[in-house]
């Protein structure tokens, strides 16, 4: 990879210092918290309590790297959205906003960021 041309757009990026990795762990770990806080001060608006968060980010780890991969391998992103929103809603029936906090914090986030990073790197190499 040494001996690789580098083209415009690498160039122009070597000019600037990489980003320390302890950094983006402070945000993942402050937006947790937060998202958790959340849960505690705004319990009946957000319907979701505390351990439905954990639950949704454990999901959210267990499947980002499998479906990272996949998608990086054939193009194809499988879904798991709809199993998500079983789940909660079997757990917490009756509560939409659970649902959706669920949907937004367990699939759709780790879908939009994760996995757009784990494609450009599986893709590339």
């Amino acid at each position: 990879m040494k001996n690789a041309k580098l083209d415009v757009h690498a160039r122009l990026m070597k000019s600037y210092k990489q980003v320390p990795q302890w950094w983006f762990l402070s945000l993942l770990l402050g937006s947790m918290i937060l998202s958790i806080v959340m849960s505690f001060v705004w319990k009946e608006e957000v319907q979701l309590p505390w351990w439905g968060m954990l639950f949704a980010f454990a999901l959210a780890f267990v499947v980002t790297l499998p479906i990272g991969v996949i998608q990086a391998t054939t193009n194809q992103q499988p879904g798991y959205d709809i199993i998500a929103q079983f789940i909660i809603g079997y757990v917490l029936p009756g509560k939409p906003i659970a649902n959706l906090l669920f949907k937004i914090y367990g699939e759709s986030a780790p879908s939009m960021l994760s996995l757009s990073y784990l494609t450009s790197n599986l893709g590339t190499t």
